[in-house]
């Protein structure tokens, strides 16, 4: 074949070879014929109206948080006695706000005799302040009975102004101080007005144990040596990170450094058992 036929003939081949392919580059999709769209994204990246059906985000985490728990009990009155004790929380926590109601019941029964039976509701609400997000008001509320004790029942209610001194996902600590005051059943039954100070810390340890603790030293207005002082301390050990299932250890110690007759110096619980969160 002469050198001219070749030429021609790898013509057409190389036109033969192209064609196809601009004709599949120049067809539009059914969706564009339909819809005017294309399936994913266009020349110009713009999204599809069918790729935007596909929506795998997650909703947003409810900012209520609830606990129940039980275990055994330790507590230190007049003996060490052994017990059973119930708690429960209940937490709505979000970005300007934190609002925590805790129920605790303690109950030691031994040689025929109640060594221990104690309860305590008590709720708490914080708020931040708009033009500062580390200064709080709060408003802080309580009632307790003990049965072994001689005021039976005692009612307490504070609010004053926090502080976050430290608010990372890992420590979150706030000092607090107010006014306000506290009457008991029996014994000293007069109202008695009293400053408050103390600190709220919550420490996640890692990712499956979390410390928390409050302190609060409540001091008669009017005699100012005489005080109230509460202590507690929780750990809590997830089973693991994809349980809500927790083993906890609670301290509480009251102090009373001016007790009505009948009434104790010092008392220590020393709770345990499972707690269940959702």
């Amino acid at each position: 074949m002469q050198p001219r036929h070749l030429t021609s003939v790898a013509a057409l081949l190389f036109v033969g070879l192209l064609t196809p392919g601009v004709a599949a580059a120049e067809t539009p999709s059914a969706a564009r014929l339909i819809l005017g769209y294309p399936l994913d994204a266009d020349d110009e990246g713009d999204a599809s109206p069918l790729a935007a059906t596909t929506d795998d985000s997650t909703p947003p985490k409810s900012p209520w948080n609830v606990t129940l728990g039980a275990g055994l009990s330790y507590s230190q009155t007049d003996d060490l006695t052994l017990g059973a004790n119930f708690n429960g929380s209940l937490v709505r926590d979000d970005d300007d706000s934190k609002w925590t109601t805790t129920l605790k019941y303690v109950y030691n029964f031994d040689e025929n005799e109640v060594k221990d039976n104690f309860g305590i509701i008590g709720t708490n609400y914080e708020r931040m302040f708009a033009s500062n997000s580390k200064l709080l008001w709060f408003l802080r509320g309580s009632y307790q009975y003990n049965q072994t004790e001689n005021y039976k029942t005692r009612i307490k209610a504070f609010g004053g102004l926090g502080y976050l001194a430290s608010s990372t996902d890992e420590l979150k600590l706030r000092v607090n101080g107010g006014v306000g005051g506290s009457k008991d059943r029996n014994g000293n039954t007069d109202f008695i007005p009293r400053t408050t100070f103390g600190y709220s810390l919550d420490w996640a340890i890692n990712s499956l144990t979390r410390l928390t603790s409050t302190t609060s030293i409540e001091n008669d207005i009017k005699t100012y040596g005489d005080y109230l002082l509460v202590i507690e301390a929780n750990l809590n050990v997830k089973v693991s990170e994809a349980q809500n299932l927790s083993l906890y250890i609670n301290v509480r110690d009251e102090y009373d450094s001016n007790p009505s007759e009948g009434d104790s110096w010092n008392q220590i619980w020393l709770t345990m058992g499972l707690s269940y969160a959702f």
